[in-house]
């Protein structure tokens, strides 16, 4: 669940769905007004788990961003609200490339050394750039989280104003290594382009080990409505 605080009301609500698919594992991400109607709908190509390719559509404005592969060729493409055209850009990886929820597998691969308390570097796909960009990102000292067991780490330019620019901060069950939170930029925008900054939670206990088929059919078949508005 998306709120504009960890205290406010229901912005928005995420379901997602984890499968395999005769091509490899694969992600769905459906968005829902809080009245339930589907708005928005990410699909995700984990097979490269740390930079998957997606694609994501949000009904309200048109909006539409991602990353493709095409004759294995990596490139990424943005419509933004009210243009014409849908710019793209070819994509080179590195080593420390990090695209969409592939964030999630870099923690994961690197957990010994950020719990440690190291400073790691990332190259992070902005779509809206149509370029990666320099990031960092570290443990955070929070002894609210480390009360709940919890790891917070913030990932933030790697610049020397990074003190003045946005930040995304998420926090990690110890034990499991799951993500149970997220404060910062959506990927989802307001009707004037610009990226909602949300707190989200991930609850344990909303978490099935297996969804129905019939809920994940549902997610794919299901009309996107355009008249949310998230405020």
């Amino acid at each position: 669940m998306a709120r504009t605080a960890p205290d406010a009301d229901v912005l928005y609500r995420e379901q997602h769905f984890l499968f395999d698919s005769a091509d490899g594992p694969r992600e769905l991400v459906l968005y829902r007004c809080p009245d339930g109607r589907p708005f928005a709908r990410k699909w995700l190509d984990t097979r490269t788990p740390q930079t998957p390719d997606f694609a994501l559509l949000d009904a309200r404005s048109g909006y539409r961003e991602g990353v493709r592969t095409q004759d294995g060729r990596r490139e990424v493409y943005v419509h933004r609200v009210g243009a014409k055209d849908t710019p793209q850009a070819a994509l080179t990886m590195s080593p420390n490339a990090v695209i969409d929820s592939g964030f999630d597998a870099f923690v994961r691969t690197h957990w010994d050394a950020l719990a440690a308390g190291r400073t790691l570097k990332v190259e992070f796909l902005v779509p809206s750039r149509l370029k990666f960009m320099h990031f960092k990102v570290a443990r955070r000292d929070d002894p609210a989280a480390a009360r709940h067991d919890e790891m917070v780490l913030r990932l933030q330019l790697d610049s020397w104003i990074a003190f003045a620019l946005p930040h995304i901060d998420v926090g990690y069950a110890l034990d499991t290594r799951r993500l149970r939170w997220f404060r910062g930029l959506s990927n989802l925008r307001d009707l004037r382009g610009e990226n909602l900054t949300v707190s989200l939670r991930y609850p344990s206990d909303l978490r099935e080990d297996r969804a129905p088929a019939a809920a994940l059919q549902a997610a794919r078949d299901a009309s996107l409505d355009g008249r949310c508005r998230l405020r």
